[in-house]
C-alpha cells in the first residue's frame, strides 16, 4: 500500500538556553559569537517571525525543561534548574529548510555559549552540546537533529533472550524527534531484538535522509510501495562524501501508524520477520556503524 505524506507550508523550530545569567543584549551576542557569514544570516532575520528571541523567568516560562535528557547529565541538570530561560524560535516557509532551523540553533548555541548557559533542543527534549557551531554550508542530519539514540543496553539488564538469538526478544522501539521540524512525519521501528538495534538506528537514519528533501516542497507527496535507501544517503546522513557500503540498494516499507507517525518495514518480497531481516539482509556497517565524523571542508584563509 502507497503512503501519502503532506509538507505543510511552512514549519516551526525552537530552542531554549536555560542559564542562571542575566541576557544583556542578545542582538550583541549573537553577532559577536557567530562566525561572519552565520553572523550576517542572523542578523537578518533577528525580530521577524524567521527568528524570534524571548526571555523568561524559569518560574514563568512557556517552556517546560523538567524533562531534559542528554549525554552529559550534568548539563541536563544545569538546564532543568536555571533560574533563566531564552527561547530561540523560527517559523519559516519549507523552502528554507534546512538552513532556518540550522540557523535558529546557531543562535542557540551562541547565546549559551556566552552566557554559559545549556542550549536545549525542544523538538527532542535534549541539551545540546554548545561546543561546535557549524557553518552557515554545514548543516548533517547526524548532528543531532533526530533526537534519536540507542536505549539502554539489552533493556538495562532486564532482556534474558540468548544474545545469539536473532529473533529472542523484541526489547527495542526507535522513534525519531525532529524530523517534523522539516515538514516531514517521525519514523520508528518497533518489536526490535537486542543484538540488532544498531542496525534499526541506522536504517531510521538511512530512512530519515532519504525524506529529507521531500520536506522543501509542500503538498502531498505518494511515496513508492517500496523505498529504496542506499549508500549515498547514509554517507549524506553523516556528511561523509565516500560510499558506505558496497552492495546495491536495500527495500524497505513505510506504513502510517498514526498521523504524522511512519512505520518501517521488511519489503514485502523478504519471507521472514523484522528481525531476520535485520540480520539477514543489511550490509555489515549499518550493525557496525554508531558514529562518523563528517568530511568536513576547511574554509580557505
Amino acid at each position: 500500500m502507497r503512503v501519502t505524506i503532506t509538507v505543510p507550508e511552512e514549519t516551526t523550530a525552537g530552542f531554549v538556553v536555560a542559564t542562571d545569567r542575566d541576557p544583556g543584549d542578545l542582538a550583541a551576542t549573537v553577532r559577536q559569537r557567530l562566525p561572519g557569514p552565520l553572523a550576517t544570516a542572523v542578523a537578518g532575520r533577528l525580530g521577524t517571525p524567521h527568528l524570534v528571541l524571548a526571555c523568561h523567568p524559569a518560574e514563568d516560562s512557556p517552556w517546560n525543561l523538567n524533562e531534559v535528557s542528554g549525554t552529559d547529565e550534568e548539563d541536563a541538570e544545569r538546564a532543568r534548574q536555571a533560574t533563566r530561560h531564552i527561547g530561540v524560535t523560527c517559523v519559516l516557509p519549507v523552502g528554507d529548510l534546512p538552513s532556518g532551523p540550522h540557523l535558529a540553533r546557531a543562535t542557540a548555541k551562541a547565546i549559551a555559549e556566552s552566557l554559559c548557559g545549556v542550549p536545549v533542543d525542544l523538538a527532542t527534549g535534549r541539551a545540546l552540546s554548545p561546543a561546535h557551531i557549524s557553518r552557515l554550508d554545514d548543516f548533517v542530519l547526524a548532528d543531532d537533529w533526530l533526537g534519536t539514540v540507542l536505549p539502554p543496553y539489552r533493556n538495562s539488564g532486564q532482556c534474558t533472550a540468548d544474545e545469539d538469538d536473532i529473533d529472542g526478544c523484541n526489547c527495542v522501539t526507535l522513534r525519531t524527534q525532529g524530523l517534523r521540524r522539516f515538514g516531514l512525519p517521525e519514523l520508528e521501528l518497533t518489536n526490535v531484538a537486542c543484538p540488532h538495534d544498531l542496525a534499526a538506528l541506522n536504517i531510521l537514519r538511512t530512512t530519515a535522509q532519504r525524506l529529507l528533501p521531500l520536506g522543501r516542497h509542500p503538498g502531498d507527496h505518494a511515496l513508492p510501495p517500496e523505498l529504496m535507501l542506499t549508500s549515498a544517503d547514509f554517507s549524506t546522513f553523516w556528511g561523509n562524501r565516500d560510499p558506505m557500503w558496497d552492495d546495491g540498494p536495500i527495500a524497505v516499507r513505510l506504513a502510517e501508524v498514526a498521523p504524522q507517525l511512519l512505520g518501517i518495514q521488511p519489503p514485502a518480497a523478504f519471507p521472514g520477520n523484522l528481525n531476520e531481516w535485520l540480520w539477514d539482509e543489511l550490509p555489515p556497517v549499518l550493525h557496525e556503524l554508531l558514529t562518523c565524523e563528517p568530511d568536513r571542508v576547511t574554509p580557505p584563509g
